[in-house]
């Protein structure tokens, strides 16, 4: 009975042996001659599509029969020659039977894992992706303030302080007044305030409040709404100072470069903004990209990245509320990074030669980069058509509810349709866009550090993605990739004291300086008993948030390339959570951490950048 079981069960994942004559296998053969999987395990993938009635009922069916004909055969015959005869018989209906019940098993497991398996032997096959040449690394990046005197650098600093000291003065003073009257009116007037002055105070800012939108567990979620709207719309500069930056870049100016500059810009960022341009003949891009966007830096970054993380991380400081996961020199440093454009050239050179395959398949792409017209301070690309993630689906979706008001009934059933259709291109977006976050997770170990719905921009008659802005980016070191695997594992499997553990390991100081590891230790438990409960999908943004929350509580810092990870995963999560609320990210990457090897030593690009 146990060999032939096994035998079944052999013939669902491989071809039989040549010249295995058994009984268990030629029965498997008269059974599933048809529908029988080929050597590849591809099939199982699409075992699912079988149905039932031809794989394993049949045998099932006729194993049952032959034993019970074979029963009564004996029963009534007394015949002892006869009896031996139909024991045999019997045996070979129980053999089967339980061949039959072995497939139900494999065709049971089959379907469970199918998931699994089409990942895993998901082929790299395809279209002939084009040959990406990188560039050189950049040279490391100093500060140019770094080489001024101690004179000016006070004189600028006295300055910043006393200006965001003025900006700052009167939205403390509304916001006292509207927690003093509790109106909601007054609050509502505070966070507009509040946004206008952040818009004033500089990138260094703007960055802090970006990374508090995306923070839940911290802040009130009328403050994170309005917050966010800093992720896609900041200040713009006027375009005399476009005008002076490409002229010192290059030394032309604009009219010796492009055809047409468009003046007003397309959009703005919190360190730049982006105009659209088509270059002469002679500057074309690799000889052929003339349309393009030109990235302008803002008047006054250098000077407000120099200075005003020293002065955010003493409000930090002050503020029990207020945290953030790494030190201020490892902060300043992913500040300072995305003021030199030439690293974000190399970064969308690095992620154009990674998804290549992708580009060819009309999914991904990233823009296409200048390297004879690049420096610090401008960087011209490729120009991508195409309407950024948020606003694309807001408009339809505004789109429907007009047609809906203006034709009621009739509009409504349409309106229903085109919004399920519109929920359902939600989800493939949602889809595509986790697969990409979880290739440059597991396997590049390069990471978009800001994949919010502002840096993505998808094109309706294509439906490919278009991935911008790569400044930030982050890269495990060799030895914390495998440690940040397991940390992970352990969140999935709510193991408390293998959460603990690894967040000692990732502490800069490696948890010398925790004074209360029980203490600690609880406040671990308890945000994995509150975000991780047992049967329910995890969400990652929530249960980093309370783990960082704890971290700060007990003077604990991670190392750098661990906590912008982290912070990445949060930021990627919040945009596949805001296309499709139901995505389970947990559970869906479980397959390609199988199919990666996840969690092996990796070599990283340059750490983060």
């Amino acid at each position: 009975m146990q060999a032939s079981t096994t035998g079944r069960l052999s013939c669902i994942f491989a071809r039989p042996s040549a010249g295995g004559k058994s009984l268990a296998k030629e029965g498997a053969r008269k059974n599933f001659n048809n529908t029988r999987p080929r050597p590849q395990l591809r099939r199982l993938a699409t075992a699912r599509t079988l149905p039932l009635r031809h794989t394993t009922r049949p045998a099932l069916l006729r194993g049952l029969r032959h034993s019970r004909n074979l029963r009564l055969a004996s029963t009534s015959s007394g015949s002892g020659s006869r009896t031996g005869n139909s024991g045999g018989g019997f045996g070979r209906g129980l053999l089967y039977a339980s061949g039959g019940l072995a497939c139900l098993g494999g065709l049971g497991l089959a379907l469970k894992y199918s998931d699994l398996f089409s990942v895993l032997l998901e082929s790299e096959e395809g279209l002939e992706p084009e040959v990406v040449q990188l560039m050189e690394e950049p040279e490391p990046f100093v500060h140019p303030f770094e080489k001024k005197s101690w004179v000016y650098k006070a004189y600028v600093r006295t300055k910043r302080a006393v200006w965001l000291a003025v900006i700052f003065t009167p939205c403390a003073v509304m916001w006292t007044f509207a927690e003093w009257t509790e109106s909601d009116e007054w609050r509502s007037f505070w966070i507009k305030m509040l946004v206008s002055t952040v818009e004033l105070s500089g990138c260094s800012v703007q960055k802090f409040a970006q990374w508090c939108s995306m923070r839940p567990d911290m802040f009130e979620e009328d403050i994170i709404k309005a917050l966010s709207k800093l992720r896609c719309d900041a200040p713009a500069h006027d375009f005399a100072h476009t005008r002076k930056s490409i002229n010192e870049a290059f030394g032309r100016d604009i009219e010796d470069i492009f055809e047409t500059f468009e003046e007003e810009p397309v959009a703005s960022g919190t360190v730049a903004q982006v105009h659209r341009a088509r270059l002469k003949p002679e500057f074309a891009i690799d000889g052929k990209v003339r349309d393009v966007a030109v990235k302008v830096q803002h008047p006054r970054v250098l000077e407000e990245t120099f200075f005003d993380v020293d002065l955010l991380f003493h409000v930090i400081d002050m503020t029990p509320k207020l945290t953030i996961p790494m030190k201020k020199d490892d902060f300043m440093m992913v500040l300072q990074r995305q003021t030199n454009f030439e690293w974000e050239a190399y970064n969308l050179k690095k992620f154009a030669k990674n998804f290549a395959r992708e580009k060819a398949e009309g999914k991904v792409k990233f823009p296409v980069v200048s390297v004879d017209l690049l420096s610090p301070t401008v960087l011209i690309e490729s120009w991508a058509d195409g309407s950024t993630v948020s606003n694309f689906f807001s408009s339809m979706e505004k789109e429907i509810s007009d047609v809906g008001q203006s034709i009621k009934d009739t509009a409504t059933k349409i309106g229903e349709s085109v919004s399920s259709a519109v929920e359902e291109r939600k989800k493939d977006l949602a889809r595509t866009i986790f697969l990409m976050n979880i290739k440059m997770f597991l396997r590049d170990n390069l990471i978009h550090s800001d994949m919010h719905a502002g840096n993505i921009l998808y094109s309706e008659e294509t439906g490919e993605l278009t991935v911008l802005d790569a400044g930030q980016t982050a890269s495990l070191e060799p030895e914390a990739y495998p440690k940040f695997g397991k940390f992970l594992h352990c969140i999935c499997k709510r193991d408390k004291q293998g959460v603990f553990q690894n967040l000692l390991d990732f502490d800069q100081d490696r948890g010398a300086n925790l004074e209360n590891k029980e203490a600690f230790y609880d406040d671990v438990s308890a945000a994995i008993d509150k975000y991780c409960p047992d049967g329910e999908m995890i969400i990652v943004g929530d249960i980093m948030g309370q783990l960082l929350f704890a971290l700060n509580k007990h003077n604990l810092c991670l190392r750098s390339d661990v906590s912008v990870s982290l912070m990445s995963m949060a930021v990627s999560e919040g945009l596949i959570k805001s296309l499709d609320p139901d995505f389970d990210l947990v559970g869906q990457a479980m397959p390609y951490i199988a199919k990666y090897g996840a969690f092996k030593n990796k070599n990283p690009v340059k750490n983060w950048h």
